[in-house]
């Protein structure tokens, strides 16, 4: 109960205290002004993407006992997940008779997952140190996905869109993945070579994933708009469903089809649970505004799904010692 109180209350303190940061800010009750606060939220999010999360996850693959070679799967298990979640929210989009840009908006929300932050945070408190360079191993392929294949559908929807076909031409090499890529294989390439870690690393991997993630939430908050939610509680609940149940049944499946519950004591199975069960990430807010799709069907459905942590968290705790 304490780690399931101590989760969400990083998670709704970071994000509740960022939104009541800017309103101090536009109310001019705090001396930074709407461009430094943009300046800060900007800085805290590089920080936390570049440098905090890369280095937990250098260090907690650079502690792993051995890596089991079957633990490749890992990065394909993300894929599927997102493959999953953006074509079921496109079947549904169907059945809730939205327009182009609303189908855009949802296929986003379907997609687009908050793993780096709520998933690896949710894994470090759930599970332990160790699951932090598994996190890092689910989601190797999610920046290549989300810029090659997932902002061409995005665009595809947009109302400014004259082609009649997908084009995936657009491929981006995106810097977040490099990073990523450098610090998994500096990690793998110490454990391999047997190199001893320091005994402060443990606790410095654990407490990188906690500031990364309360910087991320709180500059998530810096930028929240609560409005027009009640307009949207049917694609909300809709990705709620496509997030906290289809997706999850089908993955933790997957994995356990996999093996994943012999390994480790079933450490990777239990990381697979929380991360396919994870809400909307920020990062769905991303395309609807680029290609004018529709912001505030993308904002309710991110503030409705983020809420719906309240009720997984603690059937995640209930689900993860039988796995």
């Amino acid at each position: 109960m304490e780690r399931l109180l101590l989760t969400l209350g990083i998670i709704f303190a970071s994000l509740a205290a960022g939104y009541a940061s800017r309103h101090a800010v536009e109310a001019g009750k705090l001396p930074w002004g709407v461009a430094r606060m943009e300046e800060a939220r900007k800085k805290m999010q590089v920080l936390a993407v570049f440098v905090l999360i890369p280095l937990s996850a250098m260090l907690s693959l650079w502690g792993l006992p051995k890596p089991e070679p079957r633990l490749i799967a890992l990065p394909i298990l993300g894929l599927a997940a997102w493959v999953l979640g953006g074509a079921i929210a496109l079947v549904a989009a169907k059945k809730l008779h939205l327009d182009r840009p609303q189908t855009g908006s949802l296929y986003c929300c379907g997609t687009f997952t908050n793993i780096g932050a709520v998933g690896g945070l949710t894994s470090l408190l759930f599970l332990g140190e160790n699951s932090i360079a598994l996190v890092a191993l689910y989601r190797l392929c999610e920046e290549l996905y989300y810029f090659s294949v997932s902002f061409p559908i995005a665009r595809w929807y947009s109302p400014e869109n004259t082609q009649t076909k997908l084009s995936f031409r657009a491929f981006r090499l995106d810097p977040i993945l490099c990073v990523i890529v450098c610090a998994l294989g500096t990690g793998f390439v110490l454990n391999l070579a047997g190199a001893p870690r320091p005994d402060f690393c443990g606790p410095l991997a654990s407490g990188a994933m906690i500031v990364a993630t309360t910087l991320f939430l709180f500059a998530i908050g810096l930028s929240l708009r609560l409005s027009r939610l009640s307009c949207y509680l049917a694609p909300s609940l809709a990705v709620c469903a496509i997030k906290f149940a289809a997706v999850p049944v089908v993955i933790i499946s997957l994995a356990a089809a996999l093996g994943f519950g012999s390994m480790e004591g079933g450490l990777p199975l239990r990381v697979v649970a929380i991360l396919s069960a994870m809400p909307v990430a920020m990062t769905a807010l991303v395309p609807p505004t680029l290609f004018h799709l529709d912001v505030d069907l993308a904002n309710a459905c991110w503030i409705f799904s983020t809420l719906g942590l309240v009720a997984v968290l603690p059937l995640l705790m209930l689900l993860l010692p039988a796995l």
